[in-house]
């Protein structure tokens, strides 16, 4: 028992560390509330006032209802054909061929995925894509999908950075190098510029004066959007200026609808545990109130969300509301209140809040810190109790309404979910620090994913082989299945040296009758001639039968850069909230060099997928063609054979 009291200490010191001065969060928001007075006349009576202002939030005027099924909405699809426009230039000039030889159906269809990991993933992700603007490939990828940091980083991008990554670089460097814990100047922000502050706050006032849920992930919300949503001009004035467009997820869709940028996919999860539950007791104001239904299994998983400018919801409950709905109240597929769509402060806070993991992950954080003695003892003692650890959240997840609360003939998978009132929803590195459970919606027929991989343990926990757990669940046939032998050596290594990492790694998919068929072959290393072919492949035969091809990217040292190891810098923790211009520098330099390192391995294996699409389009066409002449002969044969009947009909 006093090794249990030990560690809980230590996580109890972990969880504090792990969330920076979380009391200023609340003195800061707590100060803000007395600036506001709540009276006539106040900024909080004004934001309230806004809310009912259709010329500042057009979306109230509109009703919303839940869209069934699993197809992608109209939105998107118009969006997929207007992006193959704007590609087929950008797609011939980065492999090397004519426009002219370049059909649109043929150009493969590209992802951009960036990991987790707090400011360090934010910056990286933004080197990646520099790098890949660069090079003209950013022009050919048809969804940047991002987890946690990355997806500051991609909302970063599409607002203030002006879809530029040099203005968001500059961004950067301006706003970041104030701790966000620094609640003087979150104050001096709010009652400075007022514009701003009204825009930050109207995420938190509306939950507020609406009776939700609020959670610490709100206030982090909060804070972190002073810093990140808020553009300082570099000219000395310190002028401030802010775009309420900037504020609403959906008006995203004005830089994507003609195909101009690759579609933005947000991710957040929800834990799904067994039983009745209970969330942690309240802190100061914080209220936490839901009603989790029973399951009837003891199984407890993180079922994925995904926001683009289009919609909200889950894969796996197969059901979506428009994005400017989002934070509404539904009963039965139909929203009961038109209220404005979800502040952006809330929905960053909820995408980038680690720091509601579990007990189980927070030991697991620990536990490099304590001797071997001590963690071989604990290991020992604590397995048993590890499984209960992994349902409880020391602190609360971002709550909001459930869109399918009371939905009437909801999936089987989502009939527990529909009787729930709230959805907690969690930062999505939760359960996969990549985000590639909504590239592998079938609708999407994702070809190639660049995965940017910036987790703080990279070389322990391949995220992209986690991901089979999940294709297994849902019947994914397309995603390169894990090799026995591969899955032996990652429980050899585990808890023991890091395994050895190139800065790109290729895992060519294929469609295959045995799961653990052994076909993952390394960008670096070649299968042999006389080596045999992967077993068990299956005849791509139909067009939904396409193979996904992982391109996967660790952030790790390069010795042709400099000497900076993001894994043991401490500037470069996922719970490190101020970076110097030169560490922004720094960081985004490792993410775009090493990127340049698998540039041509990319090139090849674009150029590759688009043979071998451009084959198989000619060949169905050539079968296309061979069964029209053949329905054209037949109908010939049997017009003549009638008119030879109706002649002899005749003479008879």
């Amino acid at each position: 028992m006093e090794k249990v009291h030990d560690l809980g200490e230590k996580i109890g010191e972990e969880i504090k560390g792990r969330v920076p001065t979380l009391a200023d969060y609340f003195t800061a928001v707590d100060a803000v509330r007395k600036e506001l007075q709540l009276g006539d006349g106040s900024l909080y009576q004004s934001i309230v006032n806004n809310m009912s202002d259709a010329n500042k939030n057009p979306e109230i005027q509109l009703d919303a209802s839940v869209r069934q099924g699993n197809d992608l909405c109209p939105q998107e699809l118009a969006f997929q054909t207007a992006r193959r426009k704007k590609m087929k230039k950008a797609f011939a000039k980065f492999i090397g061929v004519k426009e002219s030889d370049i059909h649109e159906s043929d150009i493969p269809i590209v992802a951009l995925a960036g990991s987790g990991g707090g400011y360090r993933a934010m910056v990286s992700s933004l080197g990646y894509m520099t790098a890949a603007k660069k090079a003209g490939l950013f022009e050919c990828a048809m969804y940047m999908a991002g987890v946690s940091g990355s997806c500051w980083m991609i909302a970063q991008y599409l607002t203030l950075g002006q879809r530029s990554f040099t203005k968001t670089m500059e961004h950067f460097k301006q706003s970041l190098s104030t701790p966000i814990a620094h609640y003087p100047s979150f104050i001096d922000t709010m009652l400075t510029n007022p514009g701003a502050a009204q825009l930050i706050l109207e995420g938190i006032v509306q939950k507020y004066s609406k009776n939700r849920v609020l959670t610490l992930v709100d206030a982090f919300g909060t804070v972190l959007a002073t810093r990140l949503l808020i553009h300082r001009e570099r000219d000395g004035d310190n002028g401030e200026w802010v775009d309420p467009l900037d504020f609403k997820m959906s008006q995203q869709s004005r830089w994507v609808n003609y195909g101009d940028q690759p579609l933005p996919i947000y991710t957040a999860v929800s834990h799904v545990l067994p039983g009745a539950t209970s969330q942690p007791g309240p802190i100061e104001e914080i209220v936490v109130d839901d009603e989790v239904a029973k399951e009837d299994n003891d199984e407890h998983y993180y079922q994925w969300f995904e926001m683009t400018p289009y919609e909200f919801g889950s894969e796996e409950t197969s059901a979506w509301i428009p994005t400017w709905s989002f934070g509404r109240r539904f009963v039965e597929g139909k929203s009961v209140e038109n209220v404005p769509e979800t502040n952006m402060a809330i929905l960053l806070g909820t995408f980038g809040s680690a720091f509601t993991a579990t007990l189980a992950d927070y030991y697991n954080e620990v536990r490099p810190l304590l001797n071997k003695a001590m963690s071989d003892s604990m290991d020992a003692y604590i397995k048993e109790y590890l499984d209960g650890m992994s349902l409880i959240h020391p602190l609360s997840p971002s709550c909001f309404p459930n869109p399918i609360y009371k939905l009437p003939n909801p999936e089987p998978e989502a009939e527990a979910f529909s009787q729930r009132k709230n959805i907690y929803l969690n930062d999505a590195g939760m359960d996969n620090n990549l985000p590639l459970y909504p590239l592998l919606r079938p609708g999407r027929k994702i070809d190639i994913i660049l995965a940017f991989d910036s987790s703080a343990d990279i070389e322990s926990v391949p995220w992209f082989e986690k991901a089979d757990e999940y294709v297994k669940r849902r019947g994914i046939e397309r995603w390169p299945p894990i090799s026995k032998k591969r899955a032996e050596q990652l429980a050899k290594q585990e808890g023991g040296p890091p395994r050895k990492m190139a800065h790109v790694e290729i895992f060519h998919g294929i469609v295959a009758d045995d799961r653990d068929a052994d076909h993952v072959i390394s960008a670096k290393k070649k299968r042999p001639d006389d080596s045999p072919p992967p077993k068990a492949v299956t005849p791509l035969q139909k067009s939904d039968a396409q193979p996904i091809t992982l391109v996967y990217f660790p952030l790790i040292p390069n010795p042709e850069y400099n000497e900076l190891n993001p894994s043991t810098e401490a500037f470069c923790s996922t719970f490190n909230f101020e970076l110097k211009e030169d560490q922004v520098e720094l960081l985004a330099g490792l993410g775009e060099k090493n990127f340049g390192k698998g540039l041509e391995d990319v090139r090849k294996v674009l150029k590759e997928t688009w043979l071998r699409k451009r084959q198989e389009r000619l060949e169905r066409e050539k079968l296309e063609k061979k069964n029209r002449k053949n329905s054209s002969s037949a109908a010939s044969t049997s017009g003549s054979s009638a008119s030879e009947k109706s002649n002899s009909s005749k003479q008879k």
